[in-house]
């Protein structure tokens, strides 16, 4: 074999042999690093927990885990009726309609999941706090391990699935708020702690904003010349237990969303049985609650009165 031939092969396999050993690079860095592409603790406010505004009325609480951690939840009573009087005006100054349903009765109370990055406390999350108070329900948000004032541990989607249900557990059992009357709130990344949750236990409702399918489909948007779907250990894989959860279903999820397509909302949402609603928002990822809140609090409105119901455990009339 002569001089040019070999100089012309070393020329295209050397190209070629790093061109793969960077394509299993970047493989292999994706899983060694899975765990700080899903998780992000410490973005916008990280752990560093915010006062709670001085009309909120706030009872900060510790929630035990199985495996021996304690987390931090904020509760959040339903308004009075003397503060139900006055006029909420909510996240952009317009009212917000309040006429659903009598909070004295046994009110329900939403379990708000949160998402991948930020805590409980932060200004975003307080502001949407507000206006979802003048609905006249309770609330109760907690921060998952590793997130705001709750105990280190590890980072997985089994530990945050075991946070959910310690969660709905102490509420349902500590606080005695009977299953049927708690909504399992979860936004972005909580959404699919959400569903998973849902799966498994029975409440008046479920409310998804900016939900995934999958974390696999999501990071095949992103990075589509990764095999992620092969490489993703962390799943939170709403779309394969959506037939699974029986209780009325809402989804809101804004068409500008640049975090979550919002064509992943629409396939998670037909995969769901009735009954279900689907609400078309504008705002982007996390701030459509301010964006688009006619809208918004609207749909939540209408929806949380369609599930004030008798006790489900009883025959129905007639």
């Amino acid at each position: 074999m002569n001089t040019a031939v070999r100089r012309r092969r070393w020329l295209i396999a050397v190209p070629l042999v790093v061109a793969i050993g960077g394509y299993l690079g970047a493989a292999v860095y994706m899983m060694a690093n899975e765990t700080s592409f899903v998780f992000h603790p410490d973005q916008y406010g990280g752990r560093t927990m915010v006062a709670a505004a001085a009309d909120l009325p706030v009872e900060a609480v510790r929630i035990p885990t199985p495996d021996s951690l304690t987390l931090s939840a904020w509760v959040i009573p339903p308004m009075s009726a003397a503060e139900r009087a006055i006029p909420d005006l909510g996240a952009t100054g317009a009212p917000v309609p309040t006429d659903t349903f009598s909070t004295e009765d046994a009110p329900l109370w939403v379990l708000f999941l949160h998402g991948n990055a930020a805590n409980i406390s932060v200004p975003l999350r307080q502001a949407w706090i507000h206006p979802m108070r003048a609905l006249g329900v309770g609330l109760v948000l907690v921060d998952y391990r590793g997130y705001g004032a709750s105990d280190d541990g590890p980072l997985t989607e089994e530990g945050l699935y075991r946070d959910a249900r310690a969660t709905f557990d102490w509420l349902t059992t500590e606080r005695g708020v009977d299953p049927s009357h708690v909504v399992i709130f979860g936004h972005s990344l909580g959404s699919g702690v959400a569903t998973h949750l849902a799966a498994r236990v029975g409440a008046a409702g479920l409310a998804l904003e900016g939900a995934f399918t999958s974390i696999p489909d999501v990071g095949a948007g992103r990075y589509p010349w990764l095999p992620v779907r092969w490489l993703a250990r962390e799943r939170f894989a709403s779309l394969d237990r959506a037939d699974s959860i029986a209780m009325p279903k809402l989804l809101l999820h804004a068409e500008d969303d640049g975090a979550i397509p919002f064509t992943m909302g629409q396939q998670l949402f037909a995969a769901f049985e009735a009954p279900k609603t689907f609400a078309t928002l504008t705002g982007g990822h996390d701030r459509a609650f301010a964006a688009d809140s006619a809208t918004y609090f609207g749909t939540l409105r209408d929806w949380l009165a369609t599930l004030r119901v008798i006790d489900r455990e009883s025959p129905l009339p007639g």
